[in-house]
């Protein structure tokens, strides 16, 4: 990640700090009894609203970020949540230490890999973003950050999938088109 994009996420996280946090992400919680109580890690984590649930619910959570601000502020409101800055350039997380992980809101294609080596065998991976036909009804448009229809059934070929869900999704008054995901990771 560029220290470009880094700063940008600062500043976002810097405006909203002190404020409420949001609830937790609808699909993390009508999910959350299929990830194993464990070492869970939050992937772009942000402000910190799905780990601030999951360790409310035991998890041993690790929120991962880019931006320093957004870490400090998880920090703050949530002091039992173990916080690494993360460069997504260049991730490092030992491989198999994770039970869970949690990724909501965020695609980068070039972590799936990376997903199957961090999680331990017969972990969970539990991923929820937005899916291409965002782009005709608002944020995000970029295709960097759209997930193609099936694309996730494609690329965690392998694992055994717990729970899909594809398509229009009601967020409020809004309508939200989005692809998620709760998946085993294979024993092998």
């Amino acid at each position: 990640m560029s220290g470009e994009n880094r700063r940008r996420w600062d500043a976002a996280h810097a405006r909203a700090a002190g404020g409420e946090t949001p609830p937790p992400a609808p699909f993390l919680v009508e999910h959350v009894a299929l990830l194993p109580v464990g070492r869970t890690l939050d992937l772009a984590a942000g402000a910190g609203r799905n780990a601030r649930f999951l360790a409310g619910r035991g998890h041993r959570v690790v929120a991962a970020d880019a931006s320093r601000v957004a870490l400090a502020e998880i920090r703050r409101r949530c002091p039992d949540v173990a916080t690494v800055q993360v460069d997504f350039d260049h991730p490092c997380v030992r491989p198999a230490s994770v039970d869970a992980i949690v990724c909501v809101n965020f695609l980068d294609r070039r972590l799936f890999p990376e997903f199957r080596a961090w999680l331990r065998p017969g972990g969970v991976l539990l991923l929820d973003t937005f899916l291409v036909d965002q782009r005709q009804v608002g944020h995000p448009r970029n295709p960097d950050f759209l997930l193609g229809r099936n694309e996730l059934l494609e690329r965690l070929a392998g694992y055994r999938v717990l729970r899909y869900r594809e398509g229009p999704v009601e967020a409020g008054s809004a309508v939200h088109y989005r692809a998620g995901i709760v998946a085993v990771r294979p024993q092998n």
